[in-house]
């Protein structure tokens, strides 16, 4: 089989070769045969080929399957942190506003003691202011009523 029978896959005659009956068929036959071993040699090369690719598919697969088996367990993991950073900061949010009412009451009550105690001072201070002004009342009345008798006594006097 010369050179251009194998690559072709047909018998071509070479540049020395005068082309008898006997050998085109020799050639022709050797050349079958050389198709039925490249075929052959093909179909294995096929065949091996298929083989890697389902060899790499499968890598490919478990590769990806474990990418994606870390993916998930990297999400819980930060799934599980962020459940645990937003439980501490509703509880620091928690204990905060409890010392925040806590210190609005303590306000609260403080000004209630110092408005209680301005009231009860007020009152006092009402209820003196009322007795000097009863007190100042009774001594005008008294006044007036001494002067008013002074004038009638005077006016009675003149009378005479």
């Amino acid at each position: 089989m010369n050179t251009s029978e194998h690559i072709f896959g047909s018998p071509q005659p070479d540049a020395g070769s005068t082309g008898s009956d006997g050998t085109d068929e020799t050639r022709r036959a050797a050349a079958a045969s050389g198709r039925q071993d490249d075929a052959r040699a093909a179909a294995r090369l096929l065949e091996m080929t298929a083989r890697e690719v389902d060899q790499w598919r499968s890598q490919a697969q478990d590769e990806a399957a474990a990418i994606v088996a870390a993916g998930r367990e990297e999400a819980a993991g930060l799934v599980r942190a962020a459940r645990d950073e937003a439980d501490r900061l509703v509880t620091s949010a928690r204990e905060e506003a409890a010392r925040a009412l806590d210190d609005a009451r303590v306000e609260a009550y403080q000004v209630r003691k110092e408005t209680t105690a301005v009231r009860e001072s007020h009152d006092a201070e009402i209820a003196r202011l009322q007795q000097v002004e009863a007190t100042h009342r009774q001594r005008l009345r008294q006044h007036l009523s001494e002067m008013l008798t002074q004038v009638d006594a005077t006016g009675a006097d003149g009378e005479h």
